[in-house]
């Protein structure tokens, strides 16, 4: 894993390779880089970028540092610093000063591309290689959006300097490799310095035409929604609440990839976070980096799996255990005998449906019985965009699509953004969650321990007030938060 943070106490007497490197630029912003370079660093952006080395004091180094600072072109400053396990002190890598924006130095334009992605509330970073050419693409609010074509001439020197960053090995390029960035990232305003922190899952894939790097950036501020702010409505907030309170038992979360389960885990981790608790997550990788978490990662290589991690967890004594996915049957009996051992255990799975769930756990083994006895609740959620609150405008929907949500006979009014600067003219701002909640009573657990049919258990949980996926997007549809035609894309 690779850290970039600000170091606040740099002395003129700190070593060569932990010194910053101060330049202001136009509106009292500051941006520096340190000297501090790993010997695969320094090796691969000597083969990238043909870097002339200086064996430099404390002056030269200052003097080739500023040559290496481009003045920010955004409001933002990245604040970028490495940290290696192997330093090279006194040495320093000098790119050639860029003359045009296709010779811009690679790690410069990295970090730009980034902030960009930051600034439109991007959830990922696409480098994708083609035949004659790279593209760069982002991910907001779900959706791909193109940012440029740029030559593929170029394209080894990006890809080089991602992996460096990341940590990933340069010379391997027929298998995918996995890496971490954290970045802090900070603004000037009149009130003083606001950081943020963000945590960057790299991600190098083999292709036809080269290794594509996906950037996946996760804002640390939005692992904290609290679960008031994940858009449940508030009847389904109580019972959520209610099944919280157990001292034993599961919680399940499930969905497609990118539905925003590990988000809602979170939350509920946050609404269960209490000093007098430990609460310890086991992760591939790990999404947030939070203090107050025992947070520990995954690592088949070194051949500590999920389920060698379950055998021994339990000895750490943990009051509170987050597994970041069931996957397999060795997981799911884990985390059931934590559960029956009186921990609370949180997780997601891979199924549609809060009845698929229960159907997935039997599928892995779990007895009706057992899987009665330990969960408390499962969501099962899905993600779409919200309509713009400064283009919002009335407009009729597809009664096809109306009629997928049983909103056929509605004469609204229904909303939609026409599209305005705010949203960049897609008519779309932010995100929020589609739900459905089953909580299990008494007569739900009795009914799985009597060996029911699940279609029976689902019935009953709709009487007792459970509302699918199509009835909370049809209220949000009604409300005005999303369109019909958006949340027939996920539901």
């Amino acid at each position: 894993m690779a850290r970039y943070s600000i170091q606040n106490n740099d002395t003129p007497d700190s070593p060569p390779e932990h010194r910053r490197f101060d330049r202001k630029t136009v509106g009292g912003k500051t941006t520096w880089m340190s000297s501090k370079i790993q010997e695969r660093a320094h090796a691969a952006a000597k083969a990238a970028t043909e870097v002339a080395v200086h064996i430099a004091n404390p002056a030269t180094a200052e003097a080739v540092a500023q040559e290496m600072i481009v003045p920010e072109r955004r409001e933002i400053v990245s604040h970028i610093k490495r940290k290696s396990e192997v330093p090279l002190p006194g040495e320093i890598q000098e790119v050639e000063p860029s003359t045009t924006q296709i010779n811009e130095d690679a790690l410069i334009y990295i970090r730009g591309v980034v902030s960009q992605a930051i600034e439109e509330g991007a959830s990922d970073v696409h480098f994708e290689p083609k035949r004659e050419m790279y593209q760069v693409r982002i991910r907001v609010d779900g959706v791909l959006h193109k940012v440029e074509e740029r030559s593929i001439e170029e394209y080894q020197k990006v890809l080089n300097s991602v992996k460096v960053l990341a940590d990933l090995d340069i010379s391997e390029h027929t298998i995918p490799q996995d890496g971490h960035i954290e970045l802090v990232q900070e603004a000037e305003n009149t009130k003083g310095d606001e950081k943020h922190y963000y945590d960057i899952r790299v991600s190098s894939f083999p292709s036809v035409n080269g290794e594509v790097i996906v950037m996946r950036i996760l804002n640390r501020a939005n692992a904290l929604l609290s679960i008031e702010e994940l858009g449940m409505d508030s009847e389904m907030l109580e019972k959520l609440n209610e099944a919280l309170m157990t001292s034993f038992g599961m919680i399940l979360i499930t969905g497609p990839t990118g539905a925003g389960k590990t988000t809602t885990l979170y939350s509920v981790l946050g609404e269960l976070r209490n000093d007098e608790k430990n609460i310890i997550t086991l992760e591939d990788p790990i999404e947030f980096h939070l203090d107050w978490l025992r947070q520990c990662e995954i690592n088949p290589e070194r051949n500590f799996t999920f389920e060698r991690a379950m055998e021994s967890v339990l000895r750490q004594d943990p009051d509170i255990l987050m597994v970041g996915e069931i996957r397999d049957p060795h997981t799911a009996e884990h985390a059931v005998q934590s559960a029956l051992v009186g921990r609370i255990v949180g997780s997601t799975i891979h199924a549609n449906t809060t009845i698929g769930t229960i159907a997935r756990l039997i599928e892995l083994g779990i007895p009706r019985s057992i899987v009665g006895h330990t969960l408390n609740a499962i969501i099962a959620q899905r993600l779409v965009r919200k309509t713009c609150e400064k283009c919002k405008v009335i407009y009729e929907p597809d009664r096809k699509v109306l009629k997928h949500f049983g909103l056929e006979k509605h004469v609204g009014p229904f909303f939609k953004g026409k599209g305005c600067e705010a949203c960049d003219n897609t008519g779309f701002k932010g995100r929020t969650g589609i739900y459905s909640l089953m909580t299990f009573s008494d007569e739900l657990r009795n009914m799985l321990f009597d060996q029911k049919p699940l279609i029976d258990i689902y019935e009953h949980a709709r009487l007792k007030g459970m509302k699918t996926l199509q009835e909370d997007a049809a209220m949000k549809i009604f409300a005005g938060i999303t369109t019909a035609e958006e949340a027939a894309r996920v539901v």
